[in-house]
């Protein structure tokens, strides 16, 4: 009993000191934050007072770094009660950082500065951030006119390993991605190269409201860029709410190499998931719900060789009777392509994913892009497994369109109820078929396994193994609502 009772006492008291020795520094302006910078330690607290501010620049740059279970932490003093407009910017440098609880709203003037960066600059060199997460902030209708030229983002988000989780991203009207990844280009770096540092990002449960812009460079989420599209990035995007995204054919722009996008929820958009560039990414377990009254509502499209997109559900898309937002593309690319156009969709998987009530045809396979005025090459060695379209709709109800002949496919077990195609592969089924549960339809179907342990084979560079239900029957509980993500003193309807 005494060991017991001296061991709970070694626990109290060792909890005491971390209380202790943890510090809260209180501030109100750029000198009170800049002097907190030079006495944080891991663990500390720089606490900003509740108020509204405008026109300030924020240098998260430490003296000391936090650790991975003590980081140092900048946090409004009641989450969305410090306000920053005008040119006001955070920006982050060092290792085990955290940023919470703040808002952005009002009149933007930030031209091409970006309103949240995880770099800050110094003696003319960017210094990025490592480990460092911002959560619980939100960014509301804090731009610049499409009309002013300027060109920033929301989130710049570079360096490595760092987190943005529970924000809200909402009213960006001015060119530049809402949030970007940007990889690092070393000294003597070749466009094209696979020199960048590997991001491991991870971002997640975020809120993505309106969003507007009339052509191309509006989109949510852009991951890298053409020049960095061989990069290795191993970020993973899940659980995000994207919704009213207007005009820009991409929601997501991936442009880089083995990126996750799963779990996310799109609903009432105008683009699409795209596979810009890069390879050996993974699209599954999505859910895209059109219902957007726009008629441009796409789904997912898969450019670049050895992509794999199984398992997303979308229902009520209203853009497919355009060359570009069919409900799942696979592209064909351009002869002598450069780095910023396209290259064919060689070996994708598309397996197990289900559309519903969407404007047909449901899957366009050899789509090309021919306003760069170049020859096409068909994609080669495509799978196409498991797929299930239910009530095509629109002048075009067949279940698939071979745009390019010279495509090369493996085509089984895939199924349709409207429409018709002579390609093999595909088989009608009667709607009575249909397995209702609650609101989601769903087929019984035969398993290839051949393609879920190729699934899986591509996986383990992730150390990811999915289970046979998980590659082939879509779980309504990946579905996120708006009252799951976002910050946490917004409410959501």
């Amino acid at each position: 009993m005494k060991k017991n009772i001296r061991f709970g006492f070694l626990i109290i008291l060792s909890t005491f000191f971390i209380q202790v020795n943890a510090a809260d520094f209180f501030v109100a302006n750029t000198e009170e934050f800049n002097a907190a910078l030079q006495n944080v330690k891991a663990g500390d607290f720089i606490i900003w007072k509740n108020g509204n501010y405008t026109d300030l620049k924020i240098n998260f740059l430490p003296n000391k770094n936090g650790t991975i279970d003590k980081p140092i932490v900048l946090k409004a003093e009641t989450p969305g009660r410090v306000a920053f407009s005008g040119s006001s910017q955070i920006c982050i440098s060092g290792d085990y950082l955290q940023v919470q609880g703040f808002r952005f709203e009002g009149i933007c003037t930030l031209g091409s500065e970006h309103v949240i960066d995880f770099r800050v600059k110094t003696t003319g060199k960017f210094s990025e951030a490592n480990h460092c997460r911002i959560t619980d902030c939100a960014i509301v209708n804090y731009t610049m006119s499409e009309a002013s030229g300027a060109n920033n983002y929301y989130i710049n988000l570079v360096g490595t390993y760092n987190e943005v989780d529970h924000c809200y991203f909402s009213g960006k009207l001015n060119k530049g991605p809402t949030l970007v990844v940007e990889y690092q280009q070393p000294k003597g770096y070749v466009p094209g190269s696979d020199g960048a540092p590997s991001t491991h990002h991870h971002i997640h449960h975020n809120y993505f409201g309106y969003r507007t812009f009339s052509s191309n460079g509006g989109e949510q989420m852009r991951i890298g860029t053409s020049t960095t599209s061989f990069s290795h990035g191993f970020n993973i995007i899940e659980y995000n709410y994207f919704e009213q995204e207007r005009i820009e054919a991409e929601i997501i722009s991936n442009k880089s190499w083995n990126n996750i996008y799963r779990f996310n929820t799109f609903v009432a958009n105008d683009g699409g998931m795209v596979i810009r560039h890069g390879q050996q990414c993974f699209v599954y377990g999505n859910y895209m719900k059109g219902s957007s009254g726009r008629t441009e509502s796409a789904g997912l499209r898969i450019i670049n060789p050895n992509n794999t997109c199984f398992n997303n559900y979308v229902e009520n898309l209203e853009g497919g009777d355009k060359s570009l937002k069919a409900p799942i593309t696979i592209m064909s690319g351009l002869v002598g392509s450069e780095l910023n156009e396209y290259y064919p969709a060689d070996n994708a998987i598309i397996a197990y994913n289900t559309v519903v009530n969407s404007v047909g045809p449901a899957i366009r396979l050899g789509m090309g892009n021919s306003a760069k005025g170049k020859p096409m090459i068909a994609p080669k060695n495509v799978i196409l497994v498991g797929n299930i379209i239910i009530n095509s709709l629109g002048k075009n109800t067949d279940p698939i369109e071979l745009s390019d002949p010279n495509t090369t496919y493996t085509s089984k077990n895939n199924f349709y109820n409207n429409g018709s195609t002579n390609i093999t592969g595909f088989s009608l089924f009667n709607t009575k078929e249909i397995i209702q549960k609650n609101e989601f339809k769903y087929l019984q179907k035969s398993i290839d396994q051949s393609v879920v342990d190729s699934i899986n084979q591509r996986l383990s560079v992730h150390h990811i193994q999915l289970t046979l239900a998980e590659i082939t029957q879509f779980n309504p509980q990946w579905i996120v609502t708006k009252q799951q993500v976002g910050v946490s003193w917004m409410k959501m309807n």
